[in-house]
């Protein structure tokens, strides 16, 4: 199973900090416009396994369009995080792609060559999203 790297699972461990604090949700906006707003939730629990979802949205005639939406598993214990991203979505680009299949409330398959490709694109996507909302000065 491919996972994130070491930094941006740091990155994304502040981020899950952030959404425990505030209640299973947050929207992180610290550059007020300059770039687009996180938003981030708790979405599940499956098999000790904690699901996030990480998101941009911009509107388009109404409608709020994911430019790009990730949902994580993240499992945890005293020594040691692994974070494995198991969707992609980016609306204006009409794609949604569900890597990870779940029957019953247990997982039963992954698409181990489509979590490599978006592992790759979020170690690139967390660097940003801490560089544009995580840093504040």
């Amino acid at each position: 199973m491919k996972t994130i790297n070491r930094k941006a699972t740091e990155i994304f461990l502040k981020i899950v900090a952030l959404i425990k604090e505030n209640n299973g949700h947050i929207e992180l906006d610290n550059k007020k416009g300059l770039y687009m707003p996180l938003s981030a939730e708790k979405i599940d629990e499956i098999e000790g396994f904690e699901m996030y979802s990480l998101a941009h949205y911009k509107e388009q005639n109404g409608d709020l369009m994911a430019d790009p939406e990730m949902c994580f598993l993240l499992a945890q214990n005293e020594k040691d995080s692994i974070v494995m991203p198991y969707s992609y979505r980016n609306d204006f680009m009409r794609i949604d792609q569900i890597d990870l299949f779940i029957e019953d409330g247990k997982i039963k398959g992954i698409r181990h060559e489509a979590v490599a490709k978006n592992v790759a694109f979020a170690n690139t996507w967390l660097k940003n999203i801490e560089l544009q909302q995580l840093k504040t000065t």
